[in-house]
């Protein structure tokens, strides 16, 4: 009998050891994630504040590596103007937002480094960019996209992450429109000379141009190959480490899931 009653208290008293550290593996790590608040579908829908129901692709993207990294909830969504989410990152004011390619970033944003220290560049989204120009132009379709922009006006949505890059390598980029539907227009009317759009799915694209009956033919060259890179708040990482660090290893890992999910937008239209 005493035995048996030794036997039961050390048994309550493992579960109480172990209670906490199930807790901790299991809790929460708030992580708030800041987007664009337009709608650019098929990767970001609705507009304003709210977050409607299906999001959009990206954000399907960023709510399943959340899932997959060890957060143990889902991210909180914060929309913003373009103009304000790499401020409001810097700040403290969200922890994550995706951030494109640039020449140099600010102490305030942590990246994924490699062993050198370098910004990795395997732990991204790969994005590769095409020109659209209208037929009537009679541009080649094997023109080089680079030496064709050199002295154009070239129609890129507002806020693209890709926007940066092009302006420093001396592209003259009017992003005064806020999705390609409204840039195409601008191309019909010819205030811009071309339209760079990124080129997630083939397929994708092909679906919308095919709207334009052939007005608007894409270039068959890549105008540049760049990157996305979920970036985080500098102290966020600092505080969550793994979390983030894992993060980053899921996105290397399910690069392409982006394409998945705009390929189920694009059946579900």
């Amino acid at each position: 009998m005493l035995m048996h009653y030794v036997l039961r208290s050390l048994m309550f008293m493992l579960l109480a050891l172990q209670a906490p550290l199930t807790l901790s593996a299991g809790s929460c790590v708030p992580v708030r994630v800041g987007y664009i608040d337009q709608h650019r579908p098929p990767y970001w829908l609705g507009e304003g504040e709210l977050v409607p129901e299906p999001a959009g692709a990206s954000v399907d993207l960023i709510r399943a590596a959340v899932k997959g990294s060890g957060f143990n909830c889902p991210p909180t969504l914060v929309r913003l103007p373009a103009g304000r989410l790499k401020l409001a990152l810097e700040a403290g004011d969200i922890d994550m937002t995706p951030l494109g390619e640039q020449a140099s970033y600010s102490p305030e944003i942590a990246l994924p480094r490699d062993r050198d220290g370098n910004v990795d560049r395997n732990r991204a989204m790969p994005s590769t960019l095409v020109l659209l120009v209208r037929s009537k132009d009679r541009v080649a379709l094997n023109a080089n996209p680079l030496e064709f922009s050199r002295g154009k006006v070239l129609g890129a949505a507002q806020g693209s992450g890709f926007n940066p890059r092009l302006r420093e390598m001396g592209l003259t980029i009017d992003d005064g429109a806020r999705d390609l539907d409204r840039n195409l227009a601008k191309l019909k009317l010819g205030r811009v000379d071309a339209v760079v759009v990124s080129l997630v799915k083939p397929a994708h694209l092909e679906a919308t141009l095919k709207r334009y009956g052939g007005s608007i033919v894409q270039l068959q060259q890549p105008l540049i190959n760049t990157r996305m890179w979920m970036a985080f708040n500098a102290n966020y990482y600092r505080a969550h480490t793994e979390q983030v660090e894992a993060l980053w290893t899921w996105i290397d890992v399910n690069r392409l899931h982006l394409g998945d999910f705009v390929i189920k937008y694009r059946q579900t239209q």
